[in-house]
């Protein structure tokens, strides 16, 4: 990630709330209203100096130099007795989904985490059936379900845990 990619990133972030308006079951979580674009600017900015002090892995990816994706691994509480392990973040823009870029981002997250953390943990709607197929091939492996994980247009969802150990 880099400091030219905000719009980016933005512009995809701000997609997937319409999608999750439209259907609840949305594979993200969201904040429940569309962030301001101050609140987006300081969030880019903790990003970037989260990266700089090593408690963030941020890769993007890119198609005719824009951003369609990222993959984020987020030092679990930095200075903490925690702080070996990462929390993984997996998104990808709609139209883009299904060709291998959440694939490619993981992977390369994957290897750029080799030697910053000792493991990987992530939790994923559980009815996101493809994403979890993707992150078992990859090797991330079940540890629990937490039920009512998501609450959105007054469903819940469950979180399937998972874990990689690097």
């Amino acid at each position: 990630m880099k400091p030219s990619d905000f719009d980016d990133i933005v512009e995809v972030y701000f997609s997937f709330f319409p999608e999750a308006a439209a259907d609840p079951s949305f594979g993200l979580s969201l904040y429940r209203e569309l962030p301001s674009m101050e609140e987006e600017k300081k969030w880019f900015e903790g990003a970037l100096k989260a990266v700089e002090e090593r408690n963030l892995l941020m890769l993007v990816a890119e198609v005719d130099s824009h951003v369609v994706g990222w993959c984020e691994v987020r030092r679990k509480t930095p200075g903490s007795p925690t702080d070996h392990r990462g929390t993984v973040g997996v998104c990808v823009k709609k139209g883009y989904r299904g060709e291998g870029v959440g694939t490619a981002l993981l992977k390369a997250a994957i290897e750029e985490s080799r030697g910053k953390f000792e493991a990987l943990e992530l939790a994923v709607l559980k009815n996101n059936k493809k994403a979890i197929d993707l992150y078992r091939r990859l090797g991330f492996k079940s540890y629990g379900t937490l039920p009512k994980a998501v609450k959105r247009a007054g469903k819940y969802f469950q979180d399937e845990l998972m874990y990689f150990e690097l």
